[in-house]
C-alpha cells in the first residue's frame, strides 16, 4: 500500500464513531432515508451529469446499440437519471446497486415510471461488482468517503467498464460531508474530529495504485438547505430530546459547504 492510499485509510477510519457513541446512539447514524434520495425530474445541469451524458453518447455511438450505465450507491439513482435525460437518450440501461435495499425500491420504481430498462444490485460496493456485470459508463455519486479501503474500490469501478468509449465518473465533496458538523462533535460529546480524507488525496490514490491521471472539475451547486436539527441529532448520536439543543447550536456553525469535486477516467 503506498503513501496515498494509507494517508485516506488512516483519515477515514480516524473518523469512525467510537464505541462508547455508538453503543448509546438511540438510532443507526448512518442509514439514509429515501425521501432525500429521490431523482428530480428534471436533473441539475452539473459537470458530472454532462460528463456521464457525454460519455454514454460516445458509448452508443460506438455499440450502435445504446449504453448501459451502472450506478454504484445509487440512493435513487439521481446519477443514472440525469445521464439517461433528455430524450432522446444514449443510455438503453441502467443498473444500480446500494447497500439499503429501500433505495434499490426507489430507483426500480423510478425507472419503471420512465421507461428506462433495468436492474438492481443488493450490497456493498466492491463485494457486488462481480454480481453487477461490466457497463460502458459507471458512475458513483457521494460514496467515497464512506470508504476505508480506497484501492479496491476504486479498481472494481474501472475494472467495470467493458472495452470500448465508456469510463467512470466519481462525483465527491473536497472534505468528508459530514465534515460541517464537527463543532457540534465537540460541544455535544466533547470529540475532536480528526482531518477529513480530502477529494485531493482520491486523487493522489487513483495515480498511485491505478497509474490513472483523471480529469479534475470543481464546482460548486446550488446551496441546499440543512436538514432539519432531528436528522442532525441523529447523525450525532442523540437523543430525541436534545433537538432543541441541536437546532439551536446549528445557528452557530458555518453553513454547509457548496463545492464539489467531479472526476473522470477511462480505463
Amino acid at each position: 500500500m503506498g503513501d496515498a492510499a494509507r494517508r485516506w485509510r488512516e483519515r477515514q477510519s480516524a473518523r469512525g464513531i467510537p464505541e462508547r457513541i455508538l453503543r448509546d446512539a438511540p438510532a443507526d447514524p448512518w442509514t439514509h432515508t429515501t425521501a432525500d434520495f429521490t431523482p428530480p425530474e428534471t436533473p441539475a445541469d452539473t459537470p458530472s451529469r454532462r460528463a456521464a451524458r457525454a460519455l454514454a453518447e460516445r458509448a452508443a455511438a460506438w455499440t450502435c446499440t445504446g449504453a448501459s450505465l451502472l450506478d454504484v450507491g445509487c440512493g435513487g439513482g439521481e446519477a443514472a437519471f440525469g445521464a439517461a435525460w433528455p430524450d432522446p437518450s444514449p443510455v438503453a440501461r441502467v443498473v444500480g446497486t446500494d447497500r439499503q435495499v429501500d433505495m434499490l425500491a426507489v430507483f426500480a420504481g423510478t425507472a419503471r415510471d420512465r421507461g428506462v430498462p433495468h436492474g438492481t444490485v443488493h450490497g456493498s460496493w466492491p463485494e457486488v461488482a462481480g454480481a453487477a456485470g461490466r457497463h460502458d459508463v459507471v458512475v458513483c455519486h457521494h460514496v467515497l468517503h464512506n470508504v476505508v479501503d480506497l484501492p479496491p474500490f476504486l479498481a472494481a469501478l474501472t475494472s467495470a467498464v467493458r472495452g470500448g468509449a465508456g469510463g467512470v465518473v466519481v462525483e465527491m465533496l473536497p472534505e468528508h460531508p459530514m465534515a460541517w458538523l464537527d463543532p457540534l462533535w465537540e460541544r455535544f460529546h466533547d470529540l475532536q474530529r480528526p482531518a477529513s480524507a480530502t477529494a485531493d488525496d482520491a486523487v493522489a490514490v487513483l495515480g498511485e495504485e491505478l497509474g490513472t491521471e483523471p480529469e479534475v472539475h470543481r464546482w460548486e451547486r446550488d446551496r441546499r438547505l440543512p436538514h432539519d436539527a432531528a436528522w442532525v441529532a441523529r447523525r450525532l448520536c442523540l437523543p430525541a430530546d436534545r433537538v432543541p439543543e441541536v437546532e439551536e447550536a446549528l445557528t452557530g456553525i458555518p453553513p454547509r459547504p457548496t463545492a464539489v469535486v467531479t472526476l473522470v477516467w477511462t480505463p
